[in-house]
């Protein structure tokens, strides 16, 4: 039970259905950045910090393809 109060909790923290397209595309092109550098500094792909980001990565790409759906604005 505490995994799903805490997955409605890390929901409404991390809402970003209200940012704009430019506030979107800023913060994934800073995430993949990251991603560069970690992997430049030889971090593998399954690193816990690299899935940490493409997790991040994942919900921002969710809010953009559900908006070009015309789902949500």
């Amino acid at each position: 039970m505490g995994v799903l109060a805490s997955r409605k909790e890390d929901h409404a923290q991390y809402d970003i259905s209200h940012f704009s397209d430019e506030a979107l595309q800023n913060v994934m092109e800073n995430i993949l950045s990251q991603m560069e550098e970690a992997v430049q500094q030889g971090k593998s792909l399954t690193s816990e910090h690299m899935v940490q980001l493409s997790q991040q990565l994942d919900k921002y790409i969710l809010i953009v393809q559900t908006r070009k759906m015309g789902c949500i604005s």
